[in-house]
């Protein structure tokens, strides 16, 4: 018997040989089992010589990690000391209103505009967009900046009304 040059079976010099090269050749190509999820995946002779699959390296990959400017939706910060008074009425989780509405996207909203909040009839007539400035002036003196609203005056000093401005710009 002699091989063939590109690594094929060897050619049959007669019936006999041909028979024992074809049942030899069978066995060996045709039942490379590959056990994955309990089922055999049978792979051809051809597949078998083929160059193998690249393997993962022992290396991790670096990713890039994410930064604060790609985050979308950051985490809120922690609220400083002096928003205790302001939890006791108000909620931060979206769409929970409390005695007074939630305080999540404040910055930015319209004064009186919170579906489902009780807001008193002077906070409804309100025209006010609750920028920072705003929220800092009301936070110090609430009648002051809606007369005739609801909001007891918190007792907030400067520092303290723009430590809570800070944290709401995170809600």
């Amino acid at each position: 018997m002699t091989l063939a040059a590109c690594g094929g079976p060897p050619e049959a010099e007669s019936e006999a040989d041909a028979t024992a090269v074809e049942e030899t050749t069978d066995e060996a190509t045709d039942v490379a089992a590959v056990e994955g999820e309990g089922e055999a995946v049978e792979a051809d002779a051809e597949e078998a010589t083929e160059a193998p699959a690249p393997v993962a390296s022992a290396t991790p990959t670096a990713r890039p990690t994410p930064t604060a400017t790609a985050t979308v939706a950051a985490a809120p910060a922690t609220p400083p000391a002096a928003f205790s008074t302001c939890g006791v009425c108000h909620s931060v989780e979206p769409g929970q209103n409390g005695v007074g509405p939630t305080l999540a996207g404040v910055v930015g909203r319209r004064a009186g505009s919170v579906a489902g909040a009780n807001y008193s009839p002077a906070m409804q007539g309100a025209n006010i967009t609750w920028t920072e400035a705003n929220l800092r002036r009301y936070l110090l003196d609430p009648n002051a900046v809606v007369p005739g609203g609801t909001m007891p005056a918190p007792g907030l000093n400067a520092a303290q009304a723009q430590a809570v401005v800070n944290y709401l710009k995170t809600l």
